[in-house]
């Protein structure tokens, strides 16, 4: 598996344990893009703080907690029909 696929099956598992831990599947579904947008940025500046303090263990973290979100909104996009997920 190459690094990209790794990194995607992270993002994956981390947005399945966000569900679990934070809520539930019918909220989530429910959530508008705004909502998941909103997470993800709180997930950033968590990130550029253990940037700035070279805290890299949880650089790697805050990177799946933001991948995470990112995932939930581009597939509310999606469900929503604002963009069509094609390449």
């Amino acid at each position: 598996m190459n690094r990209g696929e790794d990194f995607l099956k992270k993002t994956l598992l981390q947005a399945e344990l966000n569900r679990m831990k934070h809520g539930d599947e019918s909220t989530d579904d429910q959530r508008l893009p705004d909502d998941w947008a909103l997470i993800a940025g709180e997930h950033m500046g968590h990130l550029l703080g253990a940037v700035r303090k070279q805290d890299w263990a949880r650089v790697e973290q805050e990177i799946l907690h933001v991948s995470g979100p990112l995932l939930e909104l581009h597939e509310t996009l999606i469900r929503k029909g604002l963009v069509n997920g094609k390449m």
